[in-house]
């Protein structure tokens, strides 16, 4: 029996808006006779929205106002009510949240757009979510070989690697085709961004607000940051600048060399048209740092492919992709808490491996970490554990749950335990028998979690067998 999921993404990035309605087709691909076995067997996208320019009050400042009417506007067009949205993501991407008020927009969105949508904006997972959405993922599924995808937008430019379907690595680096906006005019300059006018000045270069934005200064600035594209693709041309544009300070080095780029985003989307539009087409940048990115994959003969999605691979990838699906052997008691979003997740090794007083002082001090000054705070507990247990071991682990979490389970009305490895059903009974009837218990497997992610859990599907959960890195962690 199939089940269908109404799922939502909706991108706000530095230069543009899009919201994406899906249907995410779940199944128990299972026999009669065997355990229920719930994936995810299709997706379909059901209605895409036009691509808005992401409404500003000034350059530090979104209009609030102005981004909440496009997401009432695109519910009405597709017909769909807020209430019915059972999943999905907002995401704030690129220079975009970096806004003074991003947070705040974030959260008007998420109150109106569904009980179950989740508001991130984490770089990695940005970069994760556009090479899946672009198709970059499952190209490496099909083709033997490991594929890089640069979602190339207005502020950042987010790169996976992918191999077997399987991320590798995910970084962010802030080359984009807004980060310098001028008249079309009178080519006077109306924004840089900081890192861009250091590379200004580094060049020699003086140019502010106000001033005009000659040929030659458009010309350097964008060979600059091809080049830093260039720097990316291929690791052993590495020089200053890798670092100095990385989001995060924090340049990983691929584990493979890629066999494949493909590139999204709206820059991205650029390097394959034949005929480009004008250079001041847009009054930024992008152009122009389009034509010069293609220049140098074509002189360095870069093996690059043109993935499914271009220019909306974050928002495919926010709405069909930010969803994954829970072993279907699992304990939820706690049916009518659900769904229960943005909840911290400590992960620990297994703690049967440590004493009573050990497992104490650890957990304490994890909880501590997680809750600050805000000890009402409802924590995930991940175990870290890859090999099956005996029952006897299980029956030891639940009752070391229950003395490790009892600052949590003396004030919160659900514990929440998250593993990996298939026995979340026997365990959560198992932890049951030791909770008081006020108390509630839910103990999901199949779901591959680390310390600093938060959970999202949604009502079952599936007959009732399974949950999907959305897995989020820490939101604005750049």
């Amino acid at each position: 029996m199939k089940e269908k999921v109404l799922s939502v993404g909706i991108d706000i990035g530095t230069s543009t808006t899009e919201i994406v309605f899906s249907h995410i087709i779940i199944e128990n691909i299972a026999s009669n006779f065997r355990v229920p076995d719930i994936q995810i067997v299709d997706k379909e996208i059901i209605y895409r929205s036009p691509v808005y320019f992401t409404p500003l009050l000034s350059n530090t400042v979104l209009d609030t106002k102005g981004i909440i009417e496009i997401v009432k506007k695109e519910y009405d067009t597709a017909s769909i009510e807020p209430r019915d949205v059972q999943t999905g993501a907002v995401i704030i991407t690129g220079d975009t949240a970096r806004k003074e008020n991003a947070e705040n927009v974030l959260r008007e969105i998420s109150d109106y757009a569904g009980d179950f949508v989740v508001a991130t904006a984490g770089p990695e997972l940005e970069s994760i979510l556009a090479g899946k959405g672009s198709g970059a993922s499952e190209f490496s599924r099909k083709n033997k070989g490991a594929i890089l995808n640069l979602d190339i937008g207005g502020g950042t430019t987010n790169v996976a690697l992918f191999e077997n379907g399987e991320v590798l690595e995910a970084s962010c680096f802030d080359i984009g085709g807004r980060l310098i906006r001028f008249s079309k005019e009178t080519n006077k300059i109306e924004y840089i961004f900081p890192k861009i006018q250091k590379l200004f000045q580094a060049m020699g270069i003086t140019a502010k607000a106000g001033d005009p934005l000659t040929d030659d200064m458009l010309d350097k600035i964008t060979e600059v940051l091809a080049k830093g594209l260039m720097e990316i693709i291929d690791p052993s041309q590495r020089s200053f600048l890798t670092d100095f544009l990385a989001t995060n300070k924090i340049v990983k080095n691929f584990v493979k060399t890629p066999d494949y780029v493909s590139l999204s985003g709206g820059v991205g989307d650029l390097v394959y048209q034949e005929q480009m539009p004008k250079t001041n087409a847009f009054g930024d940048i992008g152009v122009l740092l389009a034509k010069k990115l293609r220049k140098n994959l074509t002189k360095d003969a870069v093996n690059v492919v043109k993935p499914a999605e271009t220019i909306g691979a974050t928002v495919v990838g926010a709405g069909n992709h930010s969803v994954d699906i829970s072993g279907s052997t699992i304990t939820v008691t706690a049916k009518n808490s659900l769904p229960i979003v943005n909840t911290p997740i400590m992960k620990v090794d297994n703690p049967i491996n440590y004493t009573d007083e050990e497992i104490k002082k650890a957990f304490e001090k994890k909880i501590n970490w997680i809750q600050g000054e805000n000890t009402s705070m409802n924590i995930a507990l991940a175990i870290e554990n890859e090999k099956m247990l005996r029952f006897d071991e299980i029956q030891l682990m639940a009752r070391k749950i229950i003395i490790g979490m009892q600052p949590i389970i003396q004030k919160q009305k659900v514990l929440i335990v998250v593993l990996k490895v298939d026995y979340g059903k026997v365990l959560g009974q198992s932890i049951q028998k030791y909770l008081s009837e006020d108390k509630q218990i839910i103990c999901l497997d199949g779901v591959n979690v680390g310390n600093g992610d938060y959970i999202d859990i949604g009502m079952p599907v599936g007959v009732g067998e399974a949950v999907p959960v959305v897995i989020k890195t820490i939101a604005f962690s750049y």
